[in-house]
C-alpha cells in the first residue's frame, strides 16, 4: 500500500500518534503551520509528505519574487524574514514575520493602496474597451444604430428626433454662405456673415418676439436648427474659407470648429464654434459674426434628454451702402474710395439662449401582444422642455449737423438727439412646457402617436419710452399660456403623416393658433423611389411687442396692428435617381406687416398671393455635369411683397476621378441670376429690410469660376470670385447701394476625421458630416 495512504489512515484511527507525527515533521523538515492553516487539525497539516516519508515545502510559505530573485512586496504590500530553505519564517503562534526593515509608513501604505487600485482599474478599463457596447434605446431605427455617427434635430414641442442624411460628398461644403445653400439666392449687404433676405419667399425665416433677429438667423443657430450626434468614436471637423492675395483691409475669414464626444454609448456632448466675416470693400463695412454652442444629449433605454446652451452674435459697422450707384456702373474707382452714406454706425445683434428638453418612456401592457421593451407596443411618454433666451440689439451713430449725407439717409428724423444715437431693444423669454405622448399600438402603426402639453411663457421687453422716467419701469412684462396638441403616424415605408395644433388661450398672445399638417407618399418603381410630400399651414398671429411700440432716435411708433393670417400650401416631388426635384407653394396673407420706404413699420388690409415653383435638375455625361436650381415666382403685390420674377443658379463643370476612390476634381463655374426688380433696400437703424421704388436691380449674372477637389473625405475649393466682372456690366448690386465682392481668389477647405476605435496611434479621416457648413489617433 502507498506510504501517504497508510500514515493517512493511521493519523485519524490513532490520535496519539497526530503528536509524534507532527514532531517528527517539525525535526526533519522545519515545517510549521502559517496562519492560514490554523483552522486545519495537526493531523492533516503534517500529513503531506513524499515517498521517503518527509514533509513536502509549504507552497503558501514561498513568497513572491521578481525576475532577479529578489522579493517583492505581496498583496498587502509586506516583504517577509525567510529561512535557509527561502520559506517564510512563522513566529511561536504560526504568523508570518514581516521584515523589520522592510516596514511601511501610512502614507507608503495609501500609495501602494493607490497604485492597486490603479491596476484593478486598467483591468477593467481594458475588459470594457474590448467589449462591443452598442446604443440602446427607442428613439433611434434599427438601420441607424450601428452607424458610426448618426445626426438629428430636435424639435421643442414633443422631443422628436428628425434624423438627418450627413452629406460629405464633394459639394457639400461648395457654398460658404449660408443662404445659398437653402436658395438660389438673396438680398444680402454682399459681405460674409451680414443680414440676408433669401429670394424665395417660402424660405423666409422668421424669429418669433424678436423680428430684428430675422434677417440674421441665415448663419445663426438655435435650439431647432443645430445638428445633435450620437457617435461611436470622437469626431471632429475643421473649416476654413478665405481670400488669398487680398489686403487686410478688405480680408474675409471664416472659420468653423465641430467636436463631439462620446462619454458613452448613449450620452455625447458637442462643442462648436463658427466665425464668419470680413472687413468689407467699402468704407465702414467689417462684419463679425459668431455662434459658439455646448450641447449634450442622452439617448437611453427609458430617458432621452437634449440640453446645451447656444450664443449667437453679429456685430456690424453699418455704411447705409454706397451714395451713388454711378460709381461702381460708370468709373473704376477703388472701392474704398467711394463716399458711403454713414461713415460712423454701427449695430450689434446677440442672443443667448438655455434650454433642455427631456422625457421618459413607460411601456403599458394592454394587449396579450404587448411587449415590456420600451418603444414596441403600447406606450406612454411624459417630457418636459425649459427654455431662457435673451435676444438684444444695439444701434449707434454719430451723424454731424453738416453731413448731409447722413442726415437725408435718415430723412433728418432726430427724435431724441441731434447728432448721436444709442438705441437698444432687448427680449427676454422663460418658456416651461410638460406634455403627456401616447403610443396606443406601436411605432409603425397608421397613427403611432398622440400627443399634447400645455406651456407658460414670461416675456419681457425693454425699448426706451420716455413715461420710464414718471413710472419708475425700464420693462414691458407679458404673460402668455398655450396648449397643444399632435399626432403622427406611418404605413410601413410608403405613406408617412404628421400634424401639429398650438392655441395661445391667455396673456398678450391670446387668440393666436396655428396648424402645421404634413403629409407624405412614397412609391417603388426603382430602388430610391418616388416621393410626394405635401404641407398645409395656418397661422393666425399677434404682431411682436416691437412693431407695435418703438422709441428711438430715428423712429417712432404706438401702433395697434390687427392680428396676422396667413395660409400655406406645399408641394415637393422628388426622384433622387433622376436627380430631379419639383415644388409648389402658395401663400394667401391676410393683414400683412412690412416697413415702407421710410422704414416706418406698415399694415395692409389687402389681401396678397404669392406663388413660387422650383425645379432642381442634373444632368451628366461622360466626365461633364450640369447642375440647375431655377425658381418662378408672382407676387399679386410687388409694392408690399417684391419678388423676382425668375431666378437661378447655374453650376457647369467637368467632374474628372484624378485617383479612383481617393481624389476627385471638379473645374468650371458658377453662375447666379435673377430678372430685375425693386429689391428691398437694408435698414441699419433698424437691422431689417424695406421697400424702396428708387430703381430695379437685376439682370446681371455673377460669376465664380472654381477648382474644387475631394481628397480622401476632406474637400478644398478655389474660387475666382465675380470672374466675369465688367460684363455686360457693372451692375453687380447685392442689396440697393451694396455690392458683391469684386474680383478675388478665395480658398475653402473643411475637413473631417474621427478616431478609430481600437486602433491605437491610427487616424482617420471621416465618412460622417457635420455642423459645420457640415477610440488611434493621427489624422490621415
Amino acid at each position: 500500500m502507498n506510504p501517504r495512504v497508510t500514515i493517512l489512515i493511521l493519523s485519524i484511527l490513532f490520535s496519539p500518534l497526530e503528536k509524534a507525527a507532527g514532531q517528527t515533521a517539525d525535526t526533519l523538515s522545519k515545517v510549521t503551520r502559517d496562519t492560514l492553516e490554523t483552522a486545519l487539525p495537526d493531523s492533516l497539516t503534517m500529513i503531506y509528505l513524499d515517498s521517503l516519508g518527509l514533509p513536502l515545502k509549504d507552497t503558501i510559505r514561498i513568497p513572491a519574487r521578481d525576475s532577479a530573485g529578489m522579493q517583492v512586496q505581496d498583496s498587502l504590500g509586506y516583504i517577509y524574514q525567510t529561512d535557509s530553505t527561502g520559506l517564510i519564517k512563522l513566529d511561536s503562534l504560526g504568523s508570518f514575520l514581516i521584515d523589520s526593515l522592510a516596514t511601511f509608513t501610512p502614507k507608503e501604505l495609501r500609495k501602494m493602496a493607490r497604485e492597486k487600485k490603479r491596476e484593478e482599474k486598467a483591468i477593467a478599463d481594458s475588459i470594457w474597451n474590448s467589449t462591443f457596447h452598442p446604443l440602446e434605446t427607442y428613439v433611434v431605427p434599427d438601420s441607424l444604430l450601428y452607424r458610426r455617427v448618426i445626426s438629428w434635430t430636435n424639435d421643442e414641442y414633443f422631443n422628436t428626433l428628425d434624423f438627418k442624411q450627413i452629406d460629405t460628398n464633394i459639394n457639400s461644403n461648395f457654398y460658404d454662405y449660408a443662404y445659398l445653400k437653402k436658395d438660389v439666392g438673396a438680398v444680402s449687404l454682399g459681405t460674409a456673415g451680414s443680414p440676408a433676405l433669401p429670394f424665395n419667399f417660402f424660405k423666409r425665416e422668421v424669429k418669433e418676439r424678436f423680428d430684428f433677429w430675422s434677417p440674421g438667423m441665415y448663419e445663426a443657430y438655435n435650439r431647432n436648427t443645430l445638428p445633435f450626434y450620437n457617435t461611436k468614436s470622437p469626431f471632429t471637423v475643421m473649416s476654413y474659407t478665405g481670400t488669398l492675395f487680398s489686403n487686410k483691409e478688405t480680408e474675409e475669414l471664416n472659420v468653423g470648429f465641430f467636436h463631439t464626444q462620446n462619454l458613452s454609448p448613449s450620452t455625447n456632448a458637442q462643442f462648436f464654434y463658427q466665425k464668419k466675416g470680413t472687413e468689407g470693400l467699402l468704407e465702414n463695412e467689417s462684419t463679425n459674426t459668431r455662434t459658439l454652442a455646448v450641447t449634450a444629449d442622452y439617448l437611453g433605454k427609458k430617458y432621452i434628454m437634449h440640453g446645451g446652451y447656444i450664443r449667437n452674435s453679429l456685430q456690424k459697422d453699418e455704411n447705409g451702402g454706397i451714395q451713388d450707384d454711378s460709381f461702381i456702373l460708370d468709373t473704376l474707382v477703388e472701392a474704398r474710395t467711394i463716399p458711403v452714406n454713414l461713415t460712423n454706425a454701427s449695430s450689434l445683434l446677440k442672443s443667448s439662449q438655455l434650454f433642455i428638453m427631456q422625457s421618459y418612456g413607460i411601456p403599458i401592457n394592454l394587449f396579450k401582444r404587448d411587449s415590456l421593451d420600451t418603444g414596441e407596443g403600447t406606450m406612454m411618454v411624459l417630457g418636459h422642455s425649459g427654455e431662457w433666451t435673451t435676444m438684444t440689439r444695439n444701434y449707434n451713430d454719430e451723424i454731424s449737423l453738416t453731413d448731409q449725407a447722413g442726415r437725408a439717409f435718415y430723412n433728418d428724423r432726430f427724435h431724441m438727439h441731434p447728432t448721436r444715437s444709442a438705441d437698444s431693444l432687448r427680449t427676454m423669454i422663460v418658456d416651461n412646457r410638460f406634455f403627456l405622448r401616447l403610443q396606443p399600438w406601436s411605432n409603425t402603426a397608421i397613427v403611432s402617436k398622440i400627443e399634447g402639453g400645455v406651456g407658460y411663457e414670461l416675456i419681457s421687453n425693454y425699448c426706451f419710452d420716455p413715461d420710464f422716467y414718471t413710472e419708475d419701469i425700464s420693462n414691458r412684462w407679458q404673460n402668455n399660456m398655450y396648449v397643444y396638441a399632435g399626432a403622427s403616424g406611418m404605413f410601413k415605408k410608403y405613406f408617412r403623416w404628421n400634424a401639429l395644433g398650438k392655441l395661445d388661450y391667455a396673456g398678450y398672445y391670446a387668440g393666436d393658433v396655428s396648424l402645421d399638417a404634413n403629409a407624405s407618399f412614397s412609391f417603388y418603381p426603382m430602388e430610391s423611389g418616388i416621393h410626394l410630400t405635401g404641407r398645409f399651414l395656418f397661422a393666425r398671429q399677434t404682431p411682436d411687442w416691437f412693431t407695435q411700440h418703438m422709441y428711438s432716435n430715428h423712429y417712432i411708433w404706438n401702433n395697434d396692428f390687427q392680428k396676422t393670417n396667413e395660409t400655406r400650401i406645399e408641394a415637393r416631388l422628388s426622384i433622387p435617381s433622376w436627380k430631379t426635384e419639383a415644388t409648389f407653394s402658395y401663400g394667401l396673407l391676410g393683414n400683412r406687416i412690412y416697413y415702407d420706404t421710410l422704414g416706418t413699420v406698415r399694415q395692409t388690409d389687402d389681401l396678397i398671393n404669392v406663388m413660387t415653383a422650383t425645379l432642381t435638375k442634373n444632368f451628366s455625361f461622360w466626365y461633364v455635369r450640369l447642375d440647375h436650381r431655377l425658381m418662378f415666382q408672382v407676387s399679386s403685390r410687388q409694392d408690399i411683397v417684391p419678388l423676382p420674377t425668375f431666378s437661378a443658379n447655374l453650376r457647369y463643370y467637368l467632374e474628372i476621378p484624378v485617383v479612383k476612390d481617393v481624389m476627385t476634381a471638379q473645374i468650371g463655374a458658377d453662375v447666379t441670376f435673377h430678372t430685375a426688380y425693386y429689391m428691398e433696400s437694408y435698414n441699419p437703424a433698424l437691422g431689417v429690410f424695406h421697400l424702396q421704388n428708387e430703381k430695379k436691380y437685376g439682370h446681371t449674372p455673377y460669376i465664380d469660376a472654381f477648382i474644387n477637389v475631394k481628397w480622401k473625405r476632406a474637400t478644398i475649393f478655389v474660387k475666382y470670385v465675380n470672374a466675369a466682372q465688367g460684363w455686360p456690366n457693372n451692375d453687380y448690386f447685392s442689396a440697393p447701394h451694396y455690392i458683391r465682392p469684386q474680383r478675388v481668389f478665395k480658398l475653402g477647405m473643411t475637413w473631417p476625421f474621427y478616431i478609430k476605435p481600437g486602433k491605437t496611434a491610427a487616424a482617420a479621416s471621416s465618412s460622417e458630416g457635420s455642423p459645420v457648413r457640415a477610440a488611434g489617433n493621427t489624422a490621415r
